[in-house]
């Protein structure tokens, strides 16, 4: 009542029993249209954000969610298995609402499987990457290319150091190279990083250089045809995972 501003006094009427039934009637029709007002609002509010498209490649789910207000489209990946996270990548719609998924191209290196996605409407293009374990979460990179060619999607490079692997995976149709890296232990998740290519040639990925403190484990990775350099960091425990950053280098 005290939220309406309204009280029998400013009401002027007669604080007879009668009155008072009027008085109290009205105020409980007013608390009862607010109520029904606040909860079209929330309705409303929640249609802004709707999925305009799915995607099933085996245990990989791929939900594209469309914000109608900011004109931007979102895929959603995550893995069906107990414990796992998702992982969202948000762009500019620029061939009108909702989203043609397909995937190109898969393979399986060691525990890792490895997918693209393409969004054939928006020209977005996805490196996902995971294992198919309990509590895993999928690595994604995603791209967004002005044109492309034949799709070809193949293995270039592989680098081994300690417990750790590192794939290089050439996009040919996007002209992007990616990297997969992955600890070998139970419940890891891999990282993944893409970067534009500059050479179309085989891979060569060497390690130059190596730190271990404590738990902690850096190496850098050196691709030297497409002249970047990789920090890969991760700790040496069960359920780890993997994280890459790339830069330019001579």
């Amino acid at each position: 009542m005290s939220a309406l501003h309204i009280t029998l006094k400013s009401l002027n009427i007669d604080l007879g029993f009668t009155s008072t039934i009027v008085v109290l009637t009205i105020l409980a029709i007013l608390a009862i249209d607010i109520a029904l007002t606040k909860q079209a609002n929330a309705d409303y509010s929640s249609q802004l954000v709707v999925q305009t498209g799915l995607l099933l490649e085996s245990d990989l789910v791929v939900r594209n969610v469309t914000d109608l207000i900011s004109k931007k489209t979102c895929l959603a990946f995550y893995i069906r298995t107990a414990g796992t996270s998702s992982v969202i990548d948000c762009y500019d719609v620029i061939g009108g609402f909702g989203t043609v998924l397909r995937q190109i191209g898969h393979f399986k290196e060691d525990a890792v499987i490895i997918r693209k996605i393409e969004d054939t409407k928006n020209k977005r293009m996805c490196l996902v990457a995971y294992v198919a374990t309990p509590g895993t979460a999928p690595a994604v990179d995603c791209y967004t290319v002005k044109e492309r060619f034949k799709d070809n999607l193949e293995i270039t490079a592989h680098l081994r150091e300690g417990d750790m692997s590192v794939r290089q995976i050439s996009d040919l149709g996007a002209n992007r190279t990616c990297l997969v890296a992955y600890v070998n232990t139970k419940g890891t998740a891999p990282a993944v990083a893409c970067y534009p290519s500059i050479s179309r040639k085989g891979g060569i990925l060497r390690q130059i250089s190596f730190m271990r403190e404590g738990d902690l484990i850096v190496r850098k990775i050196k691709d030297p045809l497409n002249k970047k350099a990789c920090m890969v960091t991760y700790v040496s425990t069960q359920g780890t995972s993997s994280n890459l950053f790339c830069f330019d280098e001579e």
